[in-house]
């Protein structure tokens, strides 16, 4: 499901399925990591990814990977995980969620609407190395 969500705009990513599940193991296998997968019928549909970090100002969540199957998408099912994955987390004394994705994408646009905001005092930076 990964590689085939990716793949498609906006993202356009070439995902090998070796590769996409070493990335996933990753982040399963942080110091506290946590997941929600949502189930269908049997079939996996949408899940979300990521870790607890400790910051000055309490537990942050910073959310990986939320991947919802291309023909689950806007059915809820990425906000059902949403509020699952944030009621687990207060629980776990987390304050803050935070991620990186598209700017002015469809992802961006379902992150606004679950509430979440830009942060103008961070910026990504990246530089390629060779």
């Amino acid at each position: 499901m990964f590689v085939s969500v990716f793949r498609n705009p906006p993202w356009n990513e070439n995902w090998e399925i070796e590769s996409a599940l070493n990335r996933l193991k990753d982040f399963y296998n942080m110091p506290y990591s946590h997941s929600i997968v949502a189930i269908l019928e049997d079939r996996i549909v949408g899940f979300a990814i990521g870790y607890i970090e400790i910051w000055f100002q309490g537990k942050s969540f910073y959310l990986k990977e939320m991947c919802i199957d291309s023909t689950r998408q806007r059915s809820g099912i990425g906000t059902k995980i949403m509020d699952v994955l944030s009621q687990n987390l207060v629980s776990q004394n987390v304050n803050k969620i935070y991620l990186l994705t598209a700017r002015d994408s469809p992802a961006s646009a379902f992150y606004d609407q679950c509430g979440f905001c830009y942060n103008s005092k961070i910026i990504m930076m990246s530089k390629t190395v060779q």
